[in-house]
């Protein structure tokens, strides 16, 4: 046999090498490449043609001898680029292996039919030359193992995710092109540039069958990996192998260091939130109100039939000449006219601010001389001399945009009830406007956690009449204090999205500096409590690892029992790493754990359910006599089959990891509001898969997807609890009362969205959803049932079921509740929307 190297090339992440040879029959090949280290890597061979091909059509993908009748064949190799050692590709030929059998180390005891270097430097030049000469050529090998992917075993890089400032998990699919585990488990490597091995240990995300060409009876078999490693080696090799096939039988994949980089700075910016956006200040220079949009507000507001008077209240401490100046005259260049500017100096001999006072002369400004006590007391001076039929409250640093109170006032010509109305804000840093805040409708557990409405709060002289205004204890919290006392009185609340108030970093601020005012942290935690107390709920109110965030406990009777329903079929190893960590780690013990059994075939599971009954008097299995799968069917089932004041679904592919989980979830029982409380889910390489769910018109998602596990999200969303608009049915709790009174899961729903169904039934009925991120458990989703769209038969009953769901509930969303409109409504981490 004579073998040549037709044309080499390099590609991304890997060389191509087009061999040719009389009696090169790829089938029968292996490649092997050898560092200089002793490593070996199984590397790719593919064939020109496919099964019985046409001669003609082969010839034309590249194999010129096809039609010629010479015997020679051709083939492609796929090869590391490793740039950090030499290689030396070995190609054999299985027909020969049976003469001397093949080693554990992945090299073959037989000689091999054709070998060849594979350098750096050499291979760079090749390429160059391949792709300056014989462009065609070259084209037609690069990237040809893309065009086999059913050949043979075949991987690829999915993702590149930060864990920490030191560490990435890459996260790889490995395809082989069928299940056969008689042939032993995927081993997997992960290798420098050197082709020095890195210690990883793999973690197996997914674990599936996929039918890429639709036949049922060819699958493949595809598992989703992942690695942490180092955030250093920029360049990668990942092997994966397979023993019991009597010769090296695997692949590679490769990732160079700027593919590396790109990975990585794609994952930051598909998790970078509109408070880290660098592009924000360009995209509010865009959508501010200009002179022509303030003219056409002042013509639009001649039409109003109802323009009431806004009182602007702004207490004056010793405030910078230049920070006065551009409070004042943003206030007073509004292009809605009927306010007055209540200004409360406590400043008490200050010539500056005197001078400044004495040239504003505006009968809409009206300054109250007072003794500097407390910011509250401050603040009520100017209440009490407001004559407004609202009065706003703007800080003596900041800055509001011209049309503030327009922007407010237009929202009142639909509803006259909105008693506390507040806005987006960003910060105002040395002239540059960064870090927008864009808030969401009101949100109950949001600003239980802390206060989110902040500016430019403005309250009705309505709601003000009914609460007791803010003492002295509160000071530095008095804006909290007031929010909280008029939510309990509001017959309407609405935050306005526009960006409208600019909160100015300085040092005295605590925009910039939480430091700036301790006190304001306890007054704070103080306010809060008094509102549980006027509310009639029992609660201790916590500080937590955050300035001026609060952690509630709220208190109980008693106990609730806790039914966990696992719906379950086979995967007695999955499961039993479920209900183990339930067993092990959860400190709440007023529980118990109802295994619904639903068309098991495994005798390994059925061993495992009389032993568990055994081990556990926690746990009791039953068996949903139904076919198919039918997840709402299951659960409702379960549900039945248990006793519990409070059930929660729990997915059998879930794993307990913080053992205070199920306490922090039934925390929120004792709130007569709460309907649904979800938990935070992550993946085992430390990156989140769920943290709450967004709803929009014919699309649902998760919220804080691909951030690590430790970072906060968007406003601290993925620390503290909030309100989203629904949460997984993977581990959702509601209380049984509640749950019959909605009728239970919507069995229409067999499979998808039935958990989110819930929820929006239970916000109908007037309950809240709550995420709480000290609920947290590893999610390995797809694992139990895999992919709907890698089967297209589950894929038809998904599209039916998200189609009917969609037609239920489009007509009642409202876009903008709970991701502010100025965001990207279908993702959730919260994206500026373009």
């Amino acid at each position: 046999m004579s073998y040549s190297i037709e044309c080499m090339c390099r590609g991304d992440g890997k060389g191509y090498a087009k061999i040719t040879g009389e009696g090169l029959r790829a089938d029968r090949l292996v490649a092997v490449a050898e560092a200089k280290n002793g490593q070996t890597i199984v590397c790719g061979i593919y064939p020109y043609a496919f099964p019985n091909e046409d001669p003609t059509a082969v010839r034309r993908s590249g194999d010129e001898h096809a039609l010629d009748n010479s015997g020679i064949g051709s083939c492609v190799v796929a090869m590391p680029l490793l740039d950090g050692t030499d290689l030396q590709i070995r190609l054999y030929d299985r027909g020969t292996e049976q003469e001397g059998g093949t080693e554990q180390n992945g090299s073959t005891a037989v000689a091999p039919v054709f070998e060849f270097p594979f350098k750096a430097l050499a291979s760079k030049i090749k390429s160059r030359l391949a792709y300056k000469f014989h462009p065609e050529l070259a084209s037609e090998i690069r990237g040809f193992d893309q065009r086999r992917l059913a050949v043979s075993p075949y991987l690829y890089v999915t993702g590149i995710f930060p864990v920490s400032p030191s560490e990435v998990s890459v996260r790889f699919t490995v395809r082989f092109p069928k299940r056969d585990m008689a042939n032993g488990d995927i081993a997997i490597r992960v290798l420098d540039a050197s082709a020095t091995p890195i210690d990883a240990t793999p973690m197996i995300i997914e674990d599936t069958d996929v039918f890429t060409r639709g036949d049922f009876n060819a699958p493949m078999w595809e598992r989703v990996y992942a690695v942490r490693i180092p955030k250093d080696p920029r360049t990668l090799c990942i092997e994966a192998t397979q023993d019991g096939h009597g010769h090296p039988y695997g692949n590679f994949t490769c990732i160079l260091a700027p593919m590396f980089e790109g990975f990585v700075n794609g994952t930051l910016n598909g998790t970078r939130n509109a408070y880290h956006e660098p592009s924000y200040p360009s995209w509010f220079e865009r959508r501010r109100a200009n002179v022509n949009d303030l003219a056409a507000q002042r013509d639009a507001i001649k039409a109003w039939e109802y323009q009431p008077k806004i009182s602007v209240v702004s207490v004056l401490f010793n405030t910078p000449a230049a920070y006065l100046t551009a409070m004042l005259d943003s206030v007073l260049g509004q292009s809605y006219a009927n306010f007055e500017l209540v200004l409360v100096n406590v400043s008490g001999r200050n010539a500056q601010i005197d001078a400044i006072l004495d040239r504003y002369r505006d009968p809409r400004i009206r300054i109250m001389e007072a003794e500097n006590k407390n910011i509250a007391d401050n603040t009520n001076v100017g209440i009490a001399a407001s004559t407004g039929d609202y009065i706003a409250f703007v800080d003596h640093d900041d800055v509001i945009e011209p049309d503030a109170l327009y922007q407010y006032v237009s929202a009142l010509q639909d509803d006259r009830g909105i008693d506390l109305m507040y806005c987006d804000e960003d910060r105002l840093d040395n002239g540059e406007y960064n870090h927008p805040f864009f808030k969401p409708q009101f949100n109950r557990d949001w600003l239980y956690a802390y206060n989110y409405v902040t500016h430019m709060l403005m309250v009705s002289r309505h709601a003000l009449s009914q609460i007791e205004l803010s003492g002295a204890d509160v000071a530095g919290a008095q804006d909290y204090d007031m929010i909280l006392k008029i939510s309990e009185v509001a017959r309407s609340i609405r935050a306005i999205p526009y960006v409208l108030y600019h909160w100015r970093i300085h040092q005295g601020s605590t925009s910039s500096n939480p430091g700036s005012k301790p006190y304001a942290d306890d007054a704070g935690r103080l306010a809060l409590s008094r509102h549980f107390e006027r509310i009639g709920v029992k609660a201790t109110v916590r500080e937590s690892e955050l300035p001026f965030r609060y952690r509630t406990e709220y208190a109980r009777d008693h106990d609730p029992k806790v039914s966990i329903v696992i719906p379950t079929k086979d995967h007695a190893a999955m499961l039993a790493q479920c209900v183990d960590s339930v067993l092990r780690k959860t400190e709440y013990q007023n529980y118990d754990i109802t295994l619904v059994e639903n068309n098991s075939v495994e005798p390994e599971t059925f061993a495992y359910y009389e032993r568990i009954q055994k081990e556990s008097d926690k746990v009791r299995v039953v068996t949903w006599e139904g076919h198919g799968f039918n997840y709402s069917a299951i659960c409702n089932y379960g549900a039945k089959q248990s006793d519990g004041e409070i059930i929660l679904f729990l997915n059998n592919d879930t794993e307990v990891i913080a053992p205070e989980w199920l306490g922090a979830m039934v925390n929120y029982m004792a709130r007569p509001d709460v309907g649904v409380v979800g938990a935070k889910l992550i993946c085992r390489d430390g990156i989140v898969s769920h943290g709450g769910v967004w709803v929009s018109v014919n699309n649902v998602g998760y919220m804080g997807y691909d951030l690590a596990a430790d970072d906060s999200g968007y406003m601290e969303t993925m620390r503290y609890p909030y309100n989203p608009e629904a949460i997984t049915g993977a581990c959702q709790m509601i209380p049984r009362a509640l749950f019959e009174q909605l009728g239970g899961l919507d069995e229409s729903l067999a499979v998808v969205l039935n958990d989110v169904d819930l929820c929006l039934k239970a916000e109908q009925a007037g309950y809240v959803t709550v995420f709480e991120p000290k609920a947290l458990l590893y999610h390995n989703e797809h694992t139990s049932r895999g992919r709907d769209e890698n089967d297209p038969r589950k894929q038809r009953r998904a599209d039916d079921e998200y189609g009917r769901f969609f037609l239920k509930w489009n007509p009642v969303l409202r876009p903008g509740r709970f991701i502010n409109l100025n965001l990207n409504q279908y993702d959730g981490n919260y994206k500026i929307r373009y």
